[in-house]
């Protein structure tokens, strides 16, 4: 499997983009990707869905986990803003922890999101014409179990790639389980 970080996974995870999430100091991007292809390095595929894979990891990097759960002595930390990743797209309620405000767990799990070379390209995404999936998020956590998408994630998702999601339908109950899940828990800047 042939995987590329493109520019914009690369500014979010190996950058200095102040967004919250995954953040890797140990490695740049091409350093990561030649890691991921190394021969003794286990990729688990947890779920093929069409043109995105989700794959597991073991953490070989310095990321700490990218969410911590929210209780009732962090709650009031959160902080709530409408966001767009990049230009063009639409803005959607976000939330997190400002960095330094909760303590995070070292990460045991890289959750790779992947997309097909076909897919990045029809968003706009260049990768190089050996890669044949494009890293678009790298989520650091403690367990091997891979987080579902944020309901505004999902939202933006079904409207389609003009307004900067995938155009992956929207099913109900991956949505309810992305209330869920989000619910307990917020990323971290």
């Amino acid at each position: 499997m042939l995987i590329q970080t493109p520019s914009f996974a690369s500014r979010r995870h190996f950058g200095d983009d102040m967004v919250a999430g995954t953040k890797i100091g140990s490695h740049h991007a091409e350093g990561f990707d030649l890691a991921l292809r190394d021969a003794d390095r286990e990729i688990v595929v947890v779920k093929d869905e069409g043109f995105v894979r989700h794959v597991l990891v073991r953490n070989f990097t310095d990321a700490l986990s990218g969410v911590a759960e929210i209780t009732e002595d962090n709650a009031h930390l959160l902080v709530s803003e409408y966001k767009a990743r990049r230009e063009g797209e639409l803005a959607v309620l976000t939330r997190h922890f400002p960095a330094g405000s909760v303590e995070r767990q070292e990460a045991e799990w890289l959750h790779l999101v992947l997309y097909t070379a076909e897919q990045c390209a029809k968003e706009g995404v260049t990768l190089s014409e050996w890669a044949e999936w494009g890293i678009v998020s790298i989520n650091a956590g403690p367990t091997n179990e891979i987080a579902p998408l944020g309901p505004a994630s999902q939202m933006r998702n079904a409207m389609g790639i003009e307004a900067g999601g995938n155009g992956k339908p929207l099913d109900p109950a991956e949505y309810q389980r992305g209330v869920d899940y989000w619910n307990q828990w917020a990323t971290v800047a």
